[in-house]
This record gives structure tokens, sequence and C-alpha cells, in this order.
């Protein structure tokens, strides 16, 4: 390659990442807000579940990547996360049925005001 072609070819280059990285986000974002749906309606529902259930609600992540669940999940538990999405571990574990998992053990969370006592 000369050394003016180069430019046009790191450009080229340029334009190809970017292209490729909009795709990837704008799935991103439409799966990243179904997470977010997903969990809030179990959190509404008070009772025990797991990352499963989240994408079973959330339904495909159109190649988002495998960590925007995790994500999603990890902000709820924050202790700053707001009542509608804030949760807390169980002492439960379940085994995963999804084969990329290789049945690793998941954690059960439950609604953080599902958790707290009455007053």
């Amino acid at each position: 390659m000369s050394a003016g072609q180069l430019p046009l070819g790191l450009a080229d280059r340029h334009h190809g990442q970017a292209a490729a990285l909009a795709a990837a986000t704008a799935g991103h974002l439409t799966y990243r807000e179904r997470c977010e749906a997903a969990l809030a309606e179990l959190v509404a529902r008070g009772e025990p579940f797991g990352a499963d259930d989240v994408r079973a609600l959330a339904g495909d992540d159109e190649g988002a990547g495998c960590n925007v669940l995790p994500s999603v999940i990890g902000v709820a538990a924050h202790p700053s996360a707001p009542d509608r999405i804030a949760i807390m571990p169980t002492s439960q574990y379940y085994r995963s049925a999804r084969r990329t998992r290789r049945a690793s053990r998941n954690r059960v969370w439950i609604a953080r005001t599902a958790a707290r006592p009455a007053a």
C-alpha cells in the first residue's frame, strides 16, 4: 500500500468500525429497556426470580451481548437503586438450564420491598 492509500484505508476501517458499533448499540439500547421493564414487572410481583426469568420476559437480545442483563441486575441490586427495580439476593441458588451457562449456579433475587419486614 502506498503512502497515499494509507489514509483512505484507515478512513474506511474507521467508518466500518463506527457502523458496526452503531448497529450493536441500537440493539443494545432496545434490549436494555426490555430487560429493565421485565425486571420491574418481576419486582412488582414480589416473588423470587432468577436471571432466566428476566431473560424470558425480555426476549431475544438482538445480538446485544451477554453482559447487558447482568449489568441491569447489578444496577438493581445496588443500594441506591429506585424501589421500582430494587432487588436483593435471597439465600437460594438454582442451576441454569441454558446451555451457554453450563449448569452454572445462579442467584435467586427478590424485590427489596418484598423482603422488608412489615411495620
